[in-house]
């Protein structure tokens, strides 16, 4: 197990600057380069094009702090890019429960139990975790904090 300490505020603020001490910022697009990832949300841009075309707005995923597979953390940038994709009023009202449900419902199918995961914009953490099951992110202005736990049966 490991520890790892969140906090979603202080991110927003001086994120930029913890991420580049730790060097733990990265580009996970599809590709896995160096950075933050604009990808498509699906939701149409603020300020659409004259002439009624609709702009696609690049949500941006950066990832704060992390100790899990590329893979599984496509797949969390996948769903809740989806999840939000699929709020009728995001960005003006998040639905921060519906979001983690559906990340914890998606990891404990196909991971099996024992997954918890937070969202908010702002919120303090202080966590123990399975190696390799720790991952906290924001998707725009959403952090996103998912983490396995292992399960050990109750002694009867």
């Amino acid at each position: 197990m490991r520890e790892q300490q969140g906090s979603g505020e202080a991110a927003g603020r001086r994120g930029g600057a913890v991420r580049s001490l730790l060097g733990v910022e990265r580009r996970l697009a599809e590709g896995g380069a160096e950075g933050a990832a604009g990808v498509p949300s699906g939701k149409q841009a603020a300020g659409a094009g004259a002439g009624g075309a609709e702009e696609e707005r690049k949500a941006v995923v950066r990832v704060v702090a992390a100790d899990m597979p590329p893979a599984l953390q496509r797949r969390a940038f996948r769903c809740a890019r989806d999840e939000l994709a699929a709020m009728p009023h995001y960005p003006r009202r998040l639905e921060p429960k519906r979001l983690a449900l559906a990340l914890k419902k998606e990891f404990d199918t196909a991971y099996g139990p024992a997954w918890h995961c937070i969202v908010g914009t702002s919120f303090g953490s202080y966590v123990t975790h399975a190696r390799g099951g720790f991952l906290y992110f924001s998707v725009d202005k959403v952090y996103i904090l998912l983490f396995r736990t292992a399960v050990e049966p109750s002694p009867h």
